[in-house]
């Protein structure tokens, strides 16, 4: 039975708060925070008694009993973090994948009801092969694993804190390939080569995943950076920027 849900997704840089009405469609973004500043009041953003169920998927620990603690007490309901995923793990080490893959994953099953490429591109850029099961709402689906590389603002970062002389630049759109100053030219190290990275991952996860034919479901704060890229590529493109959340969401339902 649908009813409303609140989403906490604690990623690398930031709490994102999603509302999934009892309705169903796509969840309204109520707002982010850095993970140690409790800027969003959630006595604030809900109405008392309105919200029958929570989940937090989490890559940044204590802070994460924190932050659950908080949208707790305000909502009077428990607020597991990370709860089962409900997928199957076909990897080496399943022990150290990061629960927000593995949420995104359930949720690009659960959107386009196939096999899927999941391309999150934040702090840094993910590509991840995920095979569907029998299972509804993506229950049971196969994560095969994936490739994980620095996102725009961390190759910014790492080139001006690892060089002597080239200055930080923040990343920008739609640069050319030619720079022809080195501001320039770390813009297009940056963009184009970030787009170029996650093509070349896309094919190739692709083709050893056997999933040649798989849409691609694309989410994360930088997604602009490769979406005309993957889009070129001839294959379904599907945009969900909150593919954490949504899969979160799956994964809460399975408990209840």
């Amino acid at each position: 039975m649908q009813h409303p849900f609140v989403a906490l997704d604690l990623g690398n840089s930031r709490l994102k708060v999603h509302r999934f009405d009892a309705a169903g469609g796509e969840p309204e973004f109520l707002g982010a925070e850095e993970p140690d500043h409790a800027k969003l009041d959630p006595n604030s953003l809900f109405a008392a008694g309105s919200i029958r169920s929570a989940g937090l998927a989490s890559v940044a620990g204590e802070r994460a009993e924190r932050i659950a603690a908080r949208f707790a007490a305000a909502l009077e309901i428990e607020v597991p973090i990370n709860p089962p995923h409900g997928l199957q793990l076909d990897v080496r080490h399943p022990e150290t994948v990061g629960f927000d893959r593995l949420y995104a994953a359930r949720g690009a099953v659960a959107r386009v009801g196939r096999g899927a490429i999941v391309v999150d591109v934040g702090t840094a850029l993910t590509v991840d092969a995920v095979r569907a099961s029998d299972g509804e709402n993506g229950r049971g689906a196969i994560f095969l694993g994936g490739a994980i590389a620095p996102g725009p603002s961390l190759l910014a970062f790492a080139l001006a804190r690892g060089t002597a002389q080239l200055p930080h630049i923040e990343p920008e759109l739609d640069v050319p390939a030619l720079g022809r100053e080195t501001r320039a030219a770390l813009a297009s190290g940056v963009a184009v080569g970030l787009a170029g990275a996650a093509r070349e991952l896309v094919l190739r996860i692709s083709a050893e995943a056997e999933l040649t034919d798989a849409p691609i479901v694309l989410t994360g704060g930088a997604r602009a950076f490769v979406r005309d890229v993957l889009g070129q590529l001839g294959r379904r493109v599907v945009v969900e920027p909150a593919l954490v959340a949504q899969g979160l969401r799956a994964a809460v339902q399975d408990l209840e």
